[in-house]
């Protein structure tokens, strides 16, 4: 199930930096709404990779043995896995709410407007993923900042692991931005070179 979950939070993640880019020279200059709009797409597409990432990047860590003989352990402790999937969800859920409220809102407006099935379920989807990730919010959010404090709190964050718990998280926000960043402006490009070698019919 996580690995449908992942295809499908990447997939999802990809296609809004892709509808970002396909828009975003033109909103750039426009500025308002629109450009507002593309920011909030952006920004969920950023964050929805570093969650892609923080789950591989945990998974393979935590599988990877550190040493050999009776003192192997894995690369990445599962107390170390912790509190970095707990310090990264801090970090992106504040992000993820901000702009889906933006998003949602939007959707609703598109829906009131056409009054159309595709943006009517466009706008049933956003509010559908806004109130499961607000009750995730409530849920995790106490849990996962008792388990941050704690560990910075104790002994466990001695010897460097407090540096590698940030390093970790700080990797995966830094891969996010970058994906959306490329795709973006990779989008952004060739949807310029393709209206500038249109010719119109006579």
């Amino acid at each position: 199930m996580i690995v449908l979950i992942w295809f499908l939070n990447f997939g999802i993640s990809w296609l809004n930096a892709w509808g970002c880019g396909k828009t975003w020279n033109e909103t750039k200059h426009s500025g308002g709404v629109p450009h507002f709009m593309n920011w909030m797409g952006a920004t969920m597409s950023a964050c929805g990779f570093s969650w892609c990432y923080m789950i591989v990047l945990l998974a393979v860590g935590s599988a990877i043995p550190a040493g050999s003989g009776p003192s192997t352990h894995p690369l990445i402790p599962q107390s170390i896995v912790d509190v970095t999937a707990s310090l990264a969800y801090l970090a992106l859920i504040g992000p993820i709410l901000g702009s889906g409220i933006a998003i949602t809102v939007h959707a609703w407006g598109v829906a009131y407007r056409r009054r159309s099935f595709g943006s009517g379920a466009v706008a049933a989807y956003d509010t559908w993923a806004q109130i499961y990730n607000i009750q995730g919010a409530m849920e995790y959010v106490p849990e996962a900042t008792s388990k941050v404090k704690d560990f910075f709190e104790s002994d466990d964050s001695d010897d460097g692991k407090g540096l590698i718990v940030i390093a970790l998280v700080a990797a995966v926000l830094a891969g996010g931005l970058l994906t959306t960043r490329a795709i973006i402006r990779s989008t952004a490009k060739s949807t310029a070179i393709s209206r500038s070698s249109f010719t119109p019919a006579a």
